[in-house]
């Protein structure tokens, strides 16, 4: 083919069929998608309505200009031809059909573009057809949907090693299937309860308040227990292991403390740069405790807790009742409100 001529924003190939013109020209401005007819040095030849939309350019305007035009760098300052290839083949290499590249517009600015391309021949010329969307939103949704579901498998790894560890550890205690069996239901409850808390939060934290809230709710000790302290915000592992600890706390407290009897509990926590995080559970007018004589399940999961929160954990068994206090670092996934 000698020639071609540009009529509007569709170039018309000399030699085709006139109806097969106002074919292809009703398929170019009626199409959703962009498409760019190109030779194979990149001159644009056919510029449709979808793609003036799309890139900001009249389709006369891009007439004769290079495919590179559209494009940001750094496809927009690739070479074409290559030492060892014809033009066609450094269009391709330079494009590849199905590939996503950084398209750019007239103003400017950036976006994905994804580019489906088609190569064909006429009359010994070589062209190439490309259809082209913004694909920017589509990346941005597919990125999300990757970073939740590898956050949602990195959460339920974790999950089960604390639920494996609950049971480990609650048939190593138990003096009974029967009581292993009740012990486990009660901490698997307030795991989850903890996480309903998160799943609320979006999995961005909890309030220390929200999870002595929950634990006395799940207990039905609120009207023994005085509550105090500031909003302190804990990140989602620490926030499990502290509810795992105040069930112990209050599970042992109605066993053996002052929840058995007509006592009472007092938790308070307050928090700043110079001391971290400190809670305190103080047991009041219980019957006289002794220090226990094996570490229970209880005492290792609020030790547990210390090493989550970067701190340590002090129980004191006092006459009115057991008096534990919790020290954490700021920095371990606590932060004042």
């Amino acid at each position: 083919m000698a020639a071609s001529e540009v009529d509007g924003d569709l170039t018309i190939l000399r030699g085709a069929p006139q109806e097969d013109d106002a074919h292809y020209r009703i398929i170019f401005d009626t199409a959703v998608e962009a498409i760019v007819v190109f030779d194979e040095a990149g001159a644009i030849r056919t510029f449709n309505p979808a793609a003036e939309r799309l890139f900001g350019y009249g389709g006369e305007e891009m007439a004769g200009r290079n495919l590179r035009d559209l494009m940001a760098p750094p496809y927009r300052d690739a070479q074409v031809r290559g030492p060892q290839e014809d033009q066609a083949a450094g269009v391709r290499r330079i494009l590849g059909a199905g590939q996503a590249m950084a398209g750019q517009r007239k103003n400017g600015s950036t976006f994905t573009l994804e580019l489906s391309m088609a190569e064909w021949r006429r009359d010994g010329e070589r062209f190439f057809t490309g259809v082209m969307r913004d694909v920017t939103d589509d990346v941005r949704v597919r990125d999300l949907q990757r970073l939740m579901v590898n956050e949602l498998n990195h959460r339920v790894k974790n999950t089960l090693a604390t639920v494996q560890a609950i049971v480990s550890q609650t048939l190593r205690d138990a003096e009974s299937p029967q009581t292993a069996q009740k012990d486990l239901i009660k901490r698997l409850v307030a795991l989850a309860a903890a996480h309903d808390i998160l799943t609320r939060e979006s999995w961005e934290g909890a309030q220390v308040a929200e999870l002595v809230a929950a634990a006395l709710e799940t207990h039905g000790v609120r009207r023994a227990a005085t509550v105090s302290g500031p909003d302190i915000r804990l990140a989602p592992k620490p926030a499990v292991a502290l509810a795992l600890a105040l069930h112990e706390l209050m599970t042992n407290a109605a066993k053996f403390g002052a929840l058995s009897v007509a006592g009472g509990v007092n938790i308070s926590w307050e928090a700043s740069p110079a001391t971290g995080l400190v809670l305190t559970w103080r047991e009041q007018g219980g019957p006289a405790v002794e220090p226990p004589t094996r570490r229970g399940f209880g005492l290792r999961m609020i030790e547990a807790l210390a090493a989550d929160l970067g701190g340590r954990v002090e129980l004191s068994f006092e006459p009115e009742g057991l008096v534990c206090v919790i020290h954490a670092e700021l920095g371990a996934g606590v932060a004042a409100s």
